[in-house]
């Protein structure tokens, strides 16, 4: 009966209008309006000061003159970051502030418009869904959910970076290499989740792709090249990689830190960082890619990479491709969507919320369960469906 209403519902015209408008107005509300700080903007906007002063954005002291809180941690960016800082930085705080909320608020959407065409644009043409559904959740769930609302909020640029990836994703197996160079060299400007995918792309030799990105990057980093020296700037930031995991929200333990690693060390158990594993699980993918439905892979890549890289739960938005797998290969059974529905609501509950209910921090670790559950979950459904989709062919 229950699966049957909410059938029927989905279906419902006004009630698709109604969820996505209750996004959008949460997302007004809650992020827009409501609770913004802007923590890692200021990191972003001093940088921006920097370079625009022909200083080193990574020197401690020139950030603490310039504003920077540096007892919160220092500038970790790769030197691509510097376009997004110099515009944020051309502006006066305050107009930054409504500059990077409302980029991320246009990524947030154009991530929505690829998570749709994954579905309804598959490269595979028998994984076609028809039907207007995704046109209306898929927008609504990637706006209104905690995990944008949090980088929104922050001035965090999980959102720019993972619009980058999908959409460059996207377009690297629809031959459009330039365009997806270019957005690949956007999602450098953090590398612990663009480096799976990129490693992806290494081991298909896409060189064409890579080629773009790597002159589109240092295209990227041209204006810190020039003020700090080509080679030197590099060293700059990763001599500043060195003070990254002894920041405070980077330390293992932390409430808002997200990886198996993390999930280990809450349970008493003391693990190495684990992505080297990761690189190895993407190795093993690659070698049985021919199994896998290849739209399924880059939400694959970035469940691994959060997994075991170092991440945040806001990071969790890098997730939504995972919804458009599921999507296509859920779309026709109901109680398996039902399932997955559950398992998207209880990984989107707030952590304040779930405070009031679990006073155990190894428990307020679940969603690193979930993320392997529905990780494991859709490569299973992957290969299954590449099998099936063989037989029909």
């Amino acid at each position: 009966m229950r699966i049957s209403l909410i059938y029927r519902l989905s279906k419902n015209l006004f009630f698709r209008i109604s969820f996505l408008l209750c996004a959008c107005t949460a997302l007004i509300v809650v992020a827009i309006i409501g609770f913004s700080q802007h923590f890692d903007t200021k990191y972003l906007y001093v940088a921006g000061l920097s370079w625009w002063e022909g200083l080193n954005a990574y020197d401690p002291e020139v950030a603490s003159r310039l504003g920077a809180n540096q007892n919160a941690g220092g500038f970790f960016y790769p030197p691509q970051i510097a376009p997004l800082c110099l515009m944020l930085a051309a502006f006066s705080w305050t107009q930054a502030k409504v500059l990077i909320t409302l980029l991320n608020v246009f990524c947030a959407g154009i991530l929505a418009f690829f998570c749709v065409l994954l579905v309804k644009q598959p490269q595979v043409k028998q994984l076609k869904v028809t039907g207007s559904s995704p046109l209306w959740f898929i927008p609504a769930i990637v706006l209104g959910n905690p995990f944008t609302f949090q980088v929104i909020m922050l001035g965090q640029t999980t959102l720019v970076v993972t619009t980058a990836l999908v959409s460059g994703w996207y377009y690297a197996y629809r031959d459009k290499w330039i365009l997806s160079g270019i957005l690949i060299a956007i999602s450098t400007i953090k590398p612990q989740l663009s480096l799976l995918v990129i490693l992806w792309l290494l081991l298909e030799r896409r060189w064409r792709i890579l080629a773009v990105a790597a002159v589109t990057t240092l295209i990227f980093c041209l204006v810190p090249m020039v003020i700090t020296g080509p080679i030197d700037v590099f060293f700059h930031w990763f001599a500043s990689l060195g003070e990254h995991k002894n920041v405070f929200a980077n330390v293992l333990g932390f409430p808002a830190v997200f990886s198996i690693q993390n999930l280990l060390y809450t349970a008493g158990i003391k693990v190495p960082q684990l992505l080297p594993l990761a690189i190895v699980i993407t190795g093993l993918l690659w070698r049985y890619r021919s199994r896998l439905i290849i739209d399924d892979m880059i939400g694959l890549l970035l469940a691994i990479s959060v997994l075991f890289g170092l991440a945040h739960h806001y990071d969790l938005i890098a997730l939504a491709p995972l919804m458009a797998g599921f999507w296509r290969h859920l779309h026709h059974l109901p109680r398996a969507t039902l399932i997955a529905l559950t398992v998207m609501f209880l990984m989107l509950v707030p952590r304040n919320v779930l405070m009031t209910f679990i006073d155990s921090e190894l428990l307020l670790q679940y969603r690193v369960l979930l993320v392997i559950g529905v990780t494991i979950w859709l490569g299973v459904m992957s290969v299954k469906r590449k099998a099936e989709t063989w037989g029909m062919s």
